[in-house]
């Protein structure tokens, strides 16, 4: 089996393909978002038969809308001509697989004063993802929990006192990852997720002005 994984959900993207469980290939970036050139630029560099792919996959969050927009469009294109099969799975997993044998909880910048979290015990997800206000994000650690997140940067200043040293980092999501924790699905016959991006915040409408 060939599955093509594509990750977008944060500033470093990445594409990944992998074969009978070995991962063959993968291409990681710092995302330029002013054009959004550099998924393009390595799917070329695969110069792959896209029709030899049995499975394209997208990281589909949370995080980046842009992102998950771009990721989610690449792998539709990719795969409608032959008819592939496309699926999608949370990104957070591929962080919380860093210390699978242990409690972690991802956390994420919602924006708006808001985290998203999402919990897992030994890589599972073992409750949706949410929305907190940042004073709540204590009530979900305990001293055995690991927290981890892609957007240490921006929430040092929040995560510091709930961090060990060596985890004061960002962690990022890959597609090396996503591929493989996509095929052990498979192989293991397990569920698979949605095919739609993880949007925490509801869409906004802004009402159209007429002169």
């Amino acid at each position: 089996m060939k599955i093509l994984a594509l990750e977008l959900s944060t500033k470093i993207g990445s594409i990944a393909l992998l074969e009978d469980g070995q991962i063959c290939k993968e291409i990681q970036w710092e995302e330029q978002f002013k054009d959004r050139r550099q998924p393009f630029d390595a799917l070329d560099e695969l110069n792959l038969d896209w029709s030899s792919i049995d499975l394209f996959v997208a990281g589909r969050g949370p995080g980046s809308f842009s992102g998950l927009r771009v990721a989610f469009s690449v792998v539709n294109a990719l795969a409608l001509p032959n008819h592939n099969k496309v699926i999608a799975h949370n990104s957070a997993e591929t962080i919380a697989s860093k210390f699978e044998s242990s409690d972690v909880l991802v956390v994420g910048d919602a924006r708006r004063k808001q985290l998203w979290i999402g919990k897992f015990k030994k890589s599972k997800l073992i409750e949706k993802f949410k929305l907190i206000e940042y004073h709540e994000l204590e009530s979900f650690i305990d001293e055995k929990t690991i927290v981890l997140s892609s957007d240490y940067d921006r929430l040092s200043f929040l995560l510091d006192s709930f961090l060990e040293t060596d985890h004061r980092k960002c962690f990022y999501p890959s597609a090396e990852d996503l591929a493989k924790i996509v095929y052990k699905k498979i192989v293991n016959n397990d569920k698979l997720e949605e095919f739609e991006p993880l949007y925490l915040h509801p869409p906004v409408f802004i009402e159209p002005k007429f002169n």
